[in-house]
């Protein structure tokens, strides 16, 4: 796995802007998709098919209109040719990088294909800031359509794999434009190229669309990760930039205190923060964890701390909000 991390000072907001970029094109891999440092609120957009090759993950990061902030975004799609993105998740009120304007502070960056997890030090409060994928819960096994389908009842896609999902069962199909929930009717395997029936499909689809369980688990949490997040889908689709609510929760059971350290061997016990849809009651789900984020109690580290288990290494923050954290190195 391409993971990696740094801790450096940045000389202002727009410093920092540009310290991640290098970070995620130069040393993770990511590919900058839209360039516009020029623009009078510069900002980047980001883009990954993540450690499997078979993810579309889009973030944008823009010097905000407000001050002290770099605004987030993620995206479904984002079209580079006009600078436009499609079905985004943010809020301007709450889903950015706490920084400085001009001012130096200290900042932490971790990354991999998949997500992005940034921590900021102002004076001596830490943020941190969550985007990208989650380790999703549901199978992130698609089929991909090999022909352009139409809107309509008992449409049968063309795809290169339809092992991957079972007659009567419901399954989210998506491509740069677009995003439903549908039925499969049926499949056959034995045909070549694979099919699949749906009972109904409200709109059309590219060629290259994917159809699983859950094959866009992007979110994009706010300013004092882990808590609240927007994601770009929910099991059903779409429906606004912030309308696809959901939070983090940590998994001790408010049993942290108890484990950093525990008595018998002095360990530190990390505990994964997991994230669940948790807007409206109708699409309510628990729906993965933040990747190589964890909590802990406290007890035994203080923040900027290292701890170290076999050979990976977590650096420890006090984050607003978020609490006692430990990001693996």
């Amino acid at each position: 796995m391409a993971y990696h991390s740094i801790q450096g000072l940045a000389h202002g907001r727009l410093d920092l802007l540009n310290q991640l970029r290098t970070f995620l094109v130069t040393t993770t891999g990511w590919t900058l998709h839209d360039d516009q440092s020029a623009d009078p609120q510069p900002y980047f957009v980001f883009k990954s098919h993540g450690e499997s090759g078979a993810e579309d993950v889009y973030l944008q990061f823009r010097i905000s209109t407000t001050s002290g902030r770099i605004h987030v975004a993620a995206f479904q799609y984002w079209i580079a040719a006009t600078h436009t993105g499609v079905n985004e998740a943010s809020h301007t009120s709450y889903t950015y990088l706490r920084v400085e304007d001009s001012a130096d502070f200290i900042f932490w960056l971790f990354a991999d294909l998949d997500h992005v997890f940034v921590v900021t030090k102002l004076v001596s409060t830490y943020y941190g800031h969550y985007s990208g994928l989650l380790k999703r819960f549901w199978s992130g096994a698609v089929a991909l359509t090999q022909a352009a389908v139409t809107a309509g009842s008992g449409v049968v896609l063309q795809v290169n794999d339809a092992t991957v999902v079972t007659p009567g069962q419901d399954y989210v199909i998506k491509d740069d434009a677009g995003i439903e929930r549908v039925r499969v009717s049926a499949t056959d395997t034995v045909a070549t190229p694979n099919t699949i029936t749906v009972e109904t499909l409200v709109r059309d689809y590219a060629s290259g669309a994917k159809i699983g369980e859950d094959p866009q688990p992007v979110i994009n949490s706010y300013y004092n990760a882990p808590g609240t997040f927007y994601a770009v889908n929910k099991f059903d689709g779409w429906t606004s930039a912030s309308g696809q609510q959901g939070r983090c929760g940590a998994a001790h059971g408010g049993l942290q205190g108890e484990t950093d350290p525990e008595m018998r061997y002095g360990t530190t016990i990390l505990f994964p923060w997991l994230a669940s849809m948790s807007g409206s009651a109708v699409y309510q789900e628990l729906r993965g964890e933040l990747i190589e984020i964890f909590a802990v109690g406290g007890g035994n580290v203080a923040s900027e701390d290292a701890i170290q288990i076999g050979t990976d290494s977590y650096r420890v923050f006090n984050l607003t909000t978020g609490g006692w954290c430990a990001v693996k190195e």
